[in-house]
């Protein structure tokens, strides 16, 4: 998650505090800068076991080949100013391409299984953004291309995608960021969305492709500009093709989750019932006169 408002608290504990352990597992990649109270160190020694060698995939996949300088990770205590002002439900967040905040008391929630795969998560942001030459990516393209890189869509995802289609309506990628203002279901739909969209361009466009439209926008160009270069077509219309691909859950979801749909397959096994017991009844019949038969 990325998270702007916070900026200036974030610097404000960049500047207090001094970095207390670096780590990097290798020319090029990320080196990252742990910064937090002396109460976290012991989560600190922890975290910095992370294997930095897990976010190449970030870097392949935008186009950066070497990850810049090091990225500072905060740590941040629950009674502290931020804490109280970031909703309970945020375990972290990235400041554009320049820090990582954590708060290792909290259980990191969808689309995360650990705080393992939350700062993995973040520090794409920063790569993410660092690729962009620091111009704005809009949020379910940054969101789309960081869980691009680190999982793949489950079945459950995909079943849950198909009831956001049926119910929850189509929506416009240019419309996407503002789900992620909304509670917390609101926002688990819109990283869903973003994830599959990307995934979408990803297979339709090629695994380059957010390389190259961030090396564009790293050029001068704004996002949609270097979205068009690359794809040959505007957002909005990579958006409506990518729902005109589903378009059979758009349609037939709503029905198979009906009432009516219940009652048909509800009717439907009870005539497969009765015609099994008329066949049994006959089948029986059969035998019985071919033992008479043998009498």
């Amino acid at each position: 998650m990325r998270l702007s408002l916070a900026a200036p608290v974030v610097a404000a504990w960049l500047a207090a505090a001094s970095p207390c352990l670096a780590a990097s597992q290798g020319p090029g990649l990320p080196q990252l800068e742990w910064r937090a109270p002396e109460a976290l160190a012991p989560q600190v020694e922890r975290l910095a076991r992370f294997d930095t060698g897990r976010l190449l995939a970030v870097m392949r996949l935008v186009g950066l080949e070497e990850a810049g300088p090091p990225i500072p990770v905060v740590l941040v205590p629950e009674d502290a100013p931020l804490a109280r002002d970031t909703p309970q439900w945020i375990a972290g967040f990235a400041t554009g391409g320049r820090a990582v905040v954590l708060f290792p008391a909290r259980t990191p929630s969808y689309p995360y299984d650990s705080v393992d795969q939350l700062l993995q998560h973040e520090i794409a942001h920063v790569l993410i953004a660092r690729a962009a030459g620091g111009r704005l990516v809009p949020r379910w393209f940054h969101e789309g291309v960081a869980l691009a890189a680190e999982r793949a869509w489950t079945l459950g995802d995909r079943a849950q995608f198909a009831i956001d289609v049926a119910f929850g309506g189509r929506i416009a990628a240019s419309s996407l960021d503002g789900l992620f203002e909304g509670d917390v279901a609101t926002v688990r739909r819109a990283y869903r969305l973003s994830g599959l969209l990307v995934e979408d361009l990803l297979r339709t466009h090629g695994s380059n492709l957010p390389a190259q439209v961030l090396s564009a926008m790293r050029g001068g160009l704004s996002f949609d500009a270097a979205f068009e270069t690359s794809t040959g077509m505007s957002v909005d219309e990579a958006s409506r093709a990518f729902w005109r691909r589903r378009r059979f859950w758009a349609a037939w979801l709503p029905w198979l989750t009906s009432a009516t749909a219940l009652w048909t397959l509800i009717t439907l096994l009870a005539l497969a019932a009765i015609a099994r017991v008329a066949w049994r009844r006959k089948r029986r019949k059969w035998e019985e006169e071919e033992e008479d038969e043998i009498e």
